[in-house]
């Protein structure tokens, strides 16, 4: 045991309770945690590594909702946390919701969507899958839960219960575990529950007694079960709203491009010819902004069906050319022509040629396309009539 254990004062006994009651007080506490709908729970969450005698702390917030309908985690969450030494100006998060997980943690965004790729949420042996697994998954209430039903149905493991009990002057429930491996301890487990059933405390040892043990300590500050979240709390719109700046600096990919649907375009003025061309220029009148390169495979044809539909929609065209323009190319739209928009193009998220945006009269980007489709044309074709409907009925200013 580390000096960091807790003493338990059991009244009137000193050993658990006999199995039969031991498995009716786990069943309980975990028939408890698998009921909570709405949770938020603010905590401290300590490692220790003797080792190198170095301990790390971290300060969290954990938003939690039970969604029955989700059968591929049956919850969603947000865990808003900070290490005592993390430099990062920026809270680091994880997140989940129907599908859709991420994460932010030292400078660096993840995230994965199981309509398009599946493979991170898939079970591989002990690995739960990417939403299920990470720093805090342990402390969501439906995982505690089936943690406590599988230590006690294991055959390797002591599951003690010690029923109202204080733990350094608190009355609650205790339940201790020893996992053990071949006759080893592996790890011991600590858990401390209000009469409620919510946790107060937990405490892991890995390997206990080597020379490679591990403690990590978690002390529950509050907990809730009252909070109601709005229903996008756990979405990807919330989360672009709560940490905008994160998404903007760091997401990856052709998402960074996609979240700017629905905002103001970012301004540029840029060389053009002898002149220069400002993006205030378009303001009252629908644009195509087409980002391209000299070697980008779909280039072509996207160039092509974007001067097509300029010309048949009257849309005002814009070429942005990450170097310069091929010198053979030909513009039988008169679209204009920019280059070395590598800064400009950053702005708008691009990370990947062709990217098309869609800009209303008032210069609000109304659709993005990264890459080429056959059905492209369609695509815009239609976001352009969506456009149109909603400015035509647009109150006046």
């Amino acid at each position: 045991m580390t000096h960091h254990r807790l003493e338990i004062l059991l009244l009137g006994i000193f050993t658990g309770l006999a199995s039969l009651q031991a498995q009716e007080g786990v069943d309980r506490i975990a028939a408890r945690l698998d009921s909570i709908t709405n949770y938020r729970a603010t905590f401290s969450y300590f490692v220790t590594l003797p080792i190198t005698d170095s301990d790390i702390e971290y300060r969290a917030r954990l938003d939690y909702r039970r969604e029955p309908a989700d059968t591929l985690c049956g919850y969603s969450y947000l865990v808003d946390y900070k290490a005592e030494n993390d430099t990062c100006p920026y809270s680091n998060f994880a997140a989940y919701s129907q599908g859709d997980c991420f994460r932010f943690d030292r400078n660096r965004l993840r995230e994965y969507h199981n309509e398009s790729n599946p493979e991170p949420f898939a079970r591989h042996g002990n690995y739960p899958g990417i939403h299920r697994s990470g720093l805090f998954a342990e402390l969501f209430p439906a995982e505690i839960a089936r943690q406590l039903r599988e230590y006690r149905q294991r055959p390797d493991c002591r599951v003690q219960f010690f029923p109202d009990t204080l733990v350094q002057g608190t009355r609650c429930n205790a339940i201790f575990v020893t996992d053990s491996v071949r006759g080893e301890v592996a790890r011991t487990l600590l858990y401390a529950f209000a009469p409620n059933g919510l946790p107060l405390y937990r405490e892991t040892e890995n390997n206990p007694g080597h020379l490679g043990s591990q403690t990590v300590i978690v002390r529950y500050e509050s907990s809730d079960t009252h909070t109601s979240f709005p229903p996008d709390h756990f979405d990807e719109s919330h989360l672009l709203q709560t940490y905008g700046e994160v998404f903007r600096l760091y997401r990856e990919g052709d998402f960074a491009a996609r979240d700017r649907v629905g905002q103001m375009a970012p301004p540029f003025s840029l060389p053009w010819g002898e002149h220069r061309f400002a993006s205030t220029q378009l303001k009252g009148q629908p644009a195509l902004l087409l980002f391209l390169d000299d070697r980008g495979e779909f280039c072509t044809p996207v160039r092509r069906m974007a001067e097509e539909l300029s010309l048949q929609e009257r849309l005002t065209l814009v070429f942005l050319y990450a170097g310069q323009q091929p010198g053979s190319s030909l513009n039988p739209a008169g679209a204009i022509v920019l280059e070395q928009t590598a800064k400009t193009a950053g702005a708008y998220g691009v990370t990947g040629y062709p990217t098309l945006f869609l800009l209303d009269p008032e210069g609000i980007i109304r659709y993005v396309k990264v890459g080429y489709t056959p059905s492209l044309t369609e695509e815009v074709r239609q976001a352009i009539g969506q456009m149109q409907t909603s400015h035509t009925h647009r109150p006046p200013q």
